[in-house]
């Protein structure tokens, strides 16, 4: 047995990771993918205005009058009103909200048949996140994905991690909330960032854990791409990492305290080497993982 699901995505990324998005989800079992083009003139919308299993939708000036409303101008804001808007044109059992950097990853079943062993009391099943790591120059098979550590004691965390973990704390680059996906049909509800809006305050949302399946964070799979939007959040106040603020360097790099000039190469290398202690899956680091089930593999494509 299993129940149908599609997906809800606000877009602005480069053509091959929305390919590869809209192409990972049907083929793990999605009915549709539905996108939201933030910006109006996209040009990228092309690409998928008339692919199969893809709605495409332009956020453009016309879309915004249609729902009688202003144009938001936070995009988490904006999120929220597409995927209302997404949910209440929802033609399946079940709609995820996933970002387009987001795959879908599941063990022993596919996501169909895991949702239909969702209790019909559950309004929700949640997705923990998981994020690719590099292996050394040579090795051939599927991609190795790291798990939060939250769940661990801190003396575990820092067996694995050591210094880092001061940065690193809960075992990874981006958020550790995960992802979930909504039971269509219910009066009110909405997609939130992380988790569900419900119709009121009052009403509960009742979460059930997918624990064989995962969200893979791929934001992180390249690492000169990581270390030059790591650099960019630096020199922005309004960034903060929930592993630890990107004021990073005195604690990746202590001998830069005090330092008020650092060449961008010297900083590259800094943060380079702080990817490569965390993410560059030596033998050394695999045991410490393996030791406490915070590794996973599946065959996954990667970009970069």
């Amino acid at each position: 047995m299993r129940q149908t699901w599609s997906v809800f995505s606000m877009v602005c990324e480069p053509v091959e990771i929305l390919r590869r998005f809209v192409e990972h989800n049907l083929a793990m079992g999605a009915s549709y993918v539905h996108l939201f083009f933030d910006k109006g003139d996209d040009q990228t919308y092309d690409d998928f205005a008339n692919q199969p299993g893809v709605i495409a939708q332009r956020c453009d000036a016309a879309y915004w009058e249609g729902l009688n409303r202003r144009r938001p101008p936070y995009v988490e804001r904006r999120q929220l009103v597409n995927g209302r808007v997404a949910y209440e044109r929802c033609l399946t059992d079940w709609q995820a909200h996933f970002d387009a950097d987001e795959l879908v990853l599941t063990q022993g079943a596919t996501l169909g048949e895991l949702l239909a062993r969702v209790p019909s009391g559950f309004q929700t099943a949640h997705l923990g996140t998981v994020e690719p790591m590099l292996v050394p120059h040579g090795h051939d098979g599927p991609v190795p994905f790291r798990r939060s550590v939250r769940h661990l004691k801190f003396r575990a965390r820092l067996h694995v991690y050591g210094d880092d973990l001061q940065v690193f704390r809960n075992g990874l680059f981006g958020h550790y909330q995960g992802k979930s996906i909504l039971r269509a049909g219910l009066p009110g509800w909405s997609h939130g960032i992380h988790f569900p809006r419900p119709s009121a305050p009052e009403i509960h949302n009742e979460i059930f854990e997918l624990n064989e399946a995962h969200i893979a964070h791929m934001h992180c799979e390249n690492r000169d791409l990581w270390v030059k939007r790591t650099m960019v959040k630096m020199c922005d106040s309004g960034y903060n990492l929930r592993t630890g603020s990107y004021d990073l360097l005195p604690l990746v790099a202590p001998e830069t305290t005090g330092q008020e000039y650092l060449a961008e190469e010297d900083l590259v290398t800094i943060l380079s080497g702080f990817y490569d202690r965390v993410s560059l899956l030596s033998d050394s680091l695999r045991t410490r993982m393996e030791a406490f089930d915070l590794l996973q593999y599946h065959e996954v494509e990667r970009l970069g």
